[in-house]
């Protein structure tokens, strides 16, 4: 890694842009670098004296008086005498509400709607950094009792460790991504030369289509015992939906348990 990336490094990590795994694994560099440990606790030091000693400005009493002045009401104004509301337009003003109630309703629908694809997108680029990166794993592992203890030690609430090999998924290993500012398990599944993104969150409303395709990209959604499991691949949206009947069959047959 250059000089350049350290001080790129370095800064995301003052700035609280690096996820778990990789603030980890720059707090391994800082205990085998000190010139980049000297640095980082330089800059840190600077942030801290620079926060603490700072003070905002503050505008002039005369200015925050004409301020006052300026928002207080003028006392030559006089109310003027309410005039009736000619019947038309009052029907006019209930049709209004009645729109504004529907609409309310319909927008409610659509946030719920957006909030999901938001979700969608991020566990999608999760899955594609992973991807590009060329190591879609923190952990790389074929045995679920190497993987699962793993989680364990990260999670009070290790999510469940299936492995379907002999179904053609074979378990690949786990990693940690950020979800919502809070560490979220990812297991990582194999289906020939494609990879498996099983994301286990806690569950929240019922998905509103348990099966969805983005940017090429198939998506499976299924709850199990309070929790939400999101399935993403880039494999046949067919082999995806056997991958969610196998898992969810395995759960309910042979729950997973504690190793």
């Amino acid at each position: 890694m250059t000089a350049v990336d350290d001080i790129l490094l370095t800064q995301a990590a003052l700035d609280g842009e690096l996820d778990a795994a990789d603030m980890l694994d720059f707090e391994h560099r800082l205990a085998g670098n000190a010139s980049l440990a000297a640095e980082y606790g330089r800059l840190k030091t600077l942030r801290d004296v620079m926060r603490r000693e700072l003070v905002k400005p503050v505008a002039p009493q005369a200015l925050r008086d004409r301020i006052a002045r300026m928002a207080a009401p003028s006392p030559s104004i006089t109310p003027r005498a309410p005039r009736a509301v000619p019947p038309w337009r009052a029907m006019a003003a209930s049709a209004v509400l009645a729109a504004g109630l529907g609409s309310a309703t319909t927008w409610l629908t659509l946030r719920a709607s957006l909030q999901e694809t938001t979700l969608a997108g991020t566990l999608i680029a999760d899955h594609k950094r992973g991807l590009l990166s060329g190591q879609p794993f923190d952990i790389a592992s074929s045995d679920r009792h190497t993987v699962k203890p793993w989680f364990a030690t990260r999670f009070a609430l290790a999510p469940k460790v299936l492995d379907f090999a002999a179904q053609g998924f074979p378990l690949a290993g786990g990693r940690i991504d950020v979800i919502g500012g809070a560490p979220t398990p990812v297991l990582i599944y194999r289906h020939n030369e494609h990879y498996i993104s099983l994301t286990a969150l806690p569950e929240r409303a019922a998905p509103s289509q348990p099966a969805f395709n983005i940017e090429g990209y198939s998506v499976e959604v299924w709850r199990d015992g309070g929790t939400e499991y999101w399935a993403i691949s880039d494999a046949d949206p067919a082999a995806l939906s056997k991958f969610r009947q196998l898992f969810e069959a395995a759960s309910k047959t042979a729950p997973d348990k504690s190793d």
